[in-house]
């Protein structure tokens, strides 16, 4: 099973989709696969897999995460959106 990044308000208008499956075991992981998915988003949302000033990630629509090395697992979801009005 994969991890789903769903992508709201600039991020999904950079990406061109809704949200991406990948295959990773941490976050840093997980935006450098999402990277390399949506090309469009570097460099206004992602810079060499990580997430710019601006966005932010949920895990599982629990809690924002930034420390790049936390653990994710299959089935889980992160959630992108800007930090701006909700994105």
């Amino acid at each position: 099973m994969a991890l789903r990044i769903e992508l709201f308000g600039i991020a999904r208008a950079r990406a061109g989709v809704e949200s991406v499956l990948v295959e990773a075991g941490r976050l840093d992981a997980a935006l450098l696969a999402l990277s390399a998915a949506c090309p469009g988003l570097e460099p206004e949302v992602l810079a060499e897999g990580r997430l710019r000033d601006g966005f932010l990630v949920s895990l599982n629509g629990e809690r924002f995460i930034t420390d790049p090395s936390t653990r994710v697992e299959p089935g889980d979801s992160l959630v992108i959106l800007g930090a701006q009005g909700g994105g």
